[in-house]
This record gives C-alpha cells, sequence and structure tokens, in this order.
C-alpha cells in the first residue's frame, strides 16, 4: 500500500466519523423538535374537541405545526441519508422501498439540480412493493448516477431562460417487472451532446460505451453485485439509461454484472 493511499484512507477515516458524530448531534434537536411539534398537535386536537378557543385560530395553528413536523422528516430523510456515509457499504440485502430512496435523494438534490439548470423528475408510483437489497448501497449508487448524468449533460449558454424548452431533465422512473419479479430503476437523461464526459470515449456511432460508463460509476456497479440485483446500461445517440434491476421481496434470481 502506497502512502499516498494511507493518507487518503486515513483521511477517509476520519472524515466519517466526523460525518458520524455531526449527524448524530443533529438528530438530537431534531427529535426534541418533533416530540415538542406532536406534543403542540396533541393539545391542538384536545382544544379542538372541547371547543374553548377560536377554531380558525387552531386550525391555522395546526396547520403551521403540521409544516414544522414535515420539514422536520425532511431534515432527518437529510440525516440519515448521511449517516450512511459512515458506514461501511457492503452487498448485503435487507428489505427496502426503493421509491422512498428516489423520493428522499430527489428531495436533497433538486434544488441544487434546478438552480444548475436541470429538472429533476421522479416517476415512482406510491405504495410500490418492497425490495431485497443494500439500501444505502442504492441511494449512493442513484446520487452518483444523476450527479454524473448532470456533469455529463451539455452546459447550458449562459443567459438561457430556465423554462420547460430550455430546462435539461434527468427521469428517474420505478416499475415492477412481474415477469421477473423485479422492481426496476431507470435513470436517464440526454448525454450524446456531453462535453467533457467521463471517460471521454465514445464506441460507434457516437454511443457512450458501457466500459467508460462503468469505469465513471463504481457505486452503481457495486450496487449491481448486491444478492440477486443486477445493473446495465443502455445507449443510443439520443442519449443514455442507467438501470438497476432489484428483486422483489422473497425473490432472488442471478445477477448480470454489467
Amino acid at each position: 500500500m502506497t502512502t499516498r493511499r494511507q493518507n487518503i484512507e486515513s483521511e477517509l477515516r476520519v472524515l466519517q466519523e466526523a460525518v458520524a458524530s455531526a449527524v448524530h448531534e443533529l438528530s438530537q434537536p431534531l427529535n426534541v423538535v418533533n416530540l415538542l411539534a406532536d406534543n403542540a398537535l396533541e393539545d391542538v386536537a384536545n382544544l379542538q374537541a372541547a371547543g374553548t378557543a377560536d377554531a380558525i385560530v387552531l386550525s391555522g395553528l395546526r396547520r403551521r405545526v403540521e409544516s414544522i413536523v414535515e420539514q422536520a422528516g425532511k431534515a432527518s430523510d437529510i440525516t440519515r441519508w448521511v449517516r450512511a456515509f459512515a458506514v461501511s457499504l457492503d452487498e448485503s440485502a435487507a428489505e427496502f422501498d426503493p421509491a422512498a430512496v428516489v423520493e428522499r435523494v430527489a428531495g436533497i438534490f433538486a434544488n441544487d439540480l434546478r438552480v444548475a439548470g436541470f429538472k429533476l423528475i421522479v416517476d415512482c408510483p406510491a405504495n410500490t412493493q418492497s425490495v431485497s437489497g443494500n439500501e444505502a448501497l442504492f441511494g449512493f449508487a442513484l446520487t452518483e448516477s444523476i450527479l454524473w448524468l448532470s456533469h455529463a449533460m451539455p452546459q447550458q449558454a449562459s443567459g438561457d431562460a430556465l423554462d420547460e424548452v430550455a430546462v435539461r431533465r434527468i427521469l428517474v422512473q420505478c416499475r415492477e417487472d412481474r415477469s421477473r419479479d423485479a422492481m426496476i430503476v431507470t435513470i436517464s437523461g440526454d448525454v450524446e451532446a456531453a462535453h467533457g464526459a467521463v471517460g471521454g470515449s465514445r464506441g460507434r456511432s457516437g454511443m457512450q460505451r458501457e466500459e467508460d460508463v462503468a469505469a465513471a460509476l463504481p457505486l452503481l456497479m457495486r450496487a449491481g453485485r448486491a444478492p440477486g440485483c443486477s445493473v446495465g446500461v443502455s445507449s443510443s445517440e439520443n442519449g443514455i439509461q442507467l438501470r438497476v434491476v432489484l428483486p422483489l421481496v422473497g425473490v432472488t434470481f442471478k445477477s448480470e454484472a454489467l
């Protein structure tokens, strides 16, 4: 092991420990906020039931407290996502809801992507069946894929209006494939005209080469090695689509590595 690699691994361990400590400290006040909000909602419900206070005022107060609960929930989602960075990522499988992970990642990055000229579109039906896989690894692979697409897609010219025509789109979809007893998550975007895309080389017909995509997305490839999971990439002159296949709970099948 080279000295440089030792230094990098040491720095990473320190960063992971720092993140874990920071997330723990942040979780404490969030828990208190949630507890106080729940108590406030209970008090409002009691007052509404007793009819001893102005109904309009109480209704407005309930909406504000519910908004506090919603925002605190989003902050808790972010802390859970960050906490995953501080633990070891492996390929062990457990049950989780992929749509919830997609929504969490979108909630973290959608605004920054919008400012950068992207529209992150999520198309995952509610109440999808749970899958078997590594939730943290899937979340990081999804993040890696979205950010890679945002860098690989052509840059928007300065001064372009961020309207429906000018905004570049990244689409994340979740679809059950009953023929395979699997959930298929796709991340797609137009990268055909990319300037300086990762890998820097294209195959015939201007298509992004699969080996270049694999080299650029190590976490995605790692997610494909989890038990029963697989990943793939489809490339054409119009764009690229990344695909993660996750077995529905109780189903296993042979992985098909890219």
